[in-house]
């Protein structure tokens, strides 16, 4: 599905898109989504998005079960009878 956008542009925007429209044989509007939708690729190759776990496909990750560096590891019957 398409989106409408209305934009304020400088006259001197304008009068480029017009030019570049005119030399690829395309309305203004036209030409105006195109160059909009690179300058949208070549921004997101300089500055990847960061995926947030909640744009995740799968939704939200629970949280890794990491030991506690901390507490001490319970031994065993076996290394308590060595010991």
């Amino acid at each position: 599905m398409s989106k409408k956008l209305n934009a304020v542009i400088p006259d001197e925007t304008w009068e480029a898109l017009d030019e570049i429209a005119s030399r690829e044989m395309r309305t203004k509007s036209q030409m105006a989504a195109i160059l909009l939708a690179e300058a949208i690729a070549e921004y997101r190759k300089r500055n990847p998005l960061k995926v947030l776990e909640s744009d995740r496909p799968d939704g939200p990750q629970p949280p890794e079960n990491k030991p506690a560096s901390a507490t001490k590891a319970k031994r065993g019957k076996e290394s308590k009878e060595a010991s």
